[in-house]
């Protein structure tokens, strides 16, 4: 079944189901927590403000948790239905779904009532698909081009590097066969503790002595 990026990180059918109704519950439940503990501060008396914000969200944000459990629910079922007769997940099944969703709920009060939720619906879930496939689109990487696969083949991944490491760059091609400047001579010490001596050619001739002392034991 053929399913777009945006939707790949969802849960499969049937524990989609499962997975909105409790999202839905926990986004209705914290949503009305906000709400009323805002609307019972203001509506309740001086004096009794902590009571008052109590018992409005005990009473209160659990229902309306339960009614996004059920919204959620019947948005999911629908949305797995379609999912199930297109054989395809794409942004309109769940606009599909809203629209369906939002007709079922106002179908107690009327045709007229179940046309009005069910375009609510479907509109509420365009704009969300939408806004979720420009986000999507905005923060995805660049797509490669032609001329960046051919510059990838370009480049010898076995080839040495050419800075950096234990020599710069001059050292190193000396060392390799290569031309450029020979390595310092900070990089081997004339002196150490223990009276041996290490010197480069270059440097026992400009000191005078005779002999080469590049021997690490003195000169013979």
């Amino acid at each position: 079944m053929p399913r777009q990026s945006g939707m790949a990180d969802r849960e499969p059918c049937p524990w989609r189901i499962v997975d909105d109704v409790g999202g839905a519950f926990s986004m209705g439940a914290v949503g009305g927590t906000v709400w009323h503990t805002i609307k019972g501060y203001r509506m309740s008396p001086r004096g009794g403000k902590l009571a008052g914000v109590t018992s409005a969200v005990t009473a209160r944000a659990p229902v309306l948790g339960g009614q996004f459990a059920v919204w959620g629910g019947l948005f999911a079922c629908c949305d797995c239905t379609l999912t199930a007769i297109r054989q395809k997940e794409d942004p309109w099944n769940a606009i599909i779904s809203g629209a369906a969703t939002g007709g079922i709920l106002a179908a107690r009060a009327g045709p007229q009532a179940m046309a009005s939720g069910a375009l609510v619906g479907g509109v509420l879930l365009a704009l969300i698909e939408g806004m979720g496939i420009m986000i999507s689109r905005a923060f995805a990487p660049p797509v490669p081009t032609a001329e960046d696969y051919q510059r990838a083949m370009q480049q010898d991944v076995t080839a040495p590097p050419t800075a950096g490491g234990l020599f710069p760059t001059g050292g190193f091609q000396m060392a390799t066969g290569g031309g450029g400047a020979p390595p310092p001579d900070s990089m081997y010490p004339t002196d150490s503790d223990d009276g041996t001596t290490f010197r480069t050619e270059g440097s026992s001739n400009e000191s005078g002595k005779g002999g080469s002392s590049w021997f690490p034991f003195g000169s013979s």
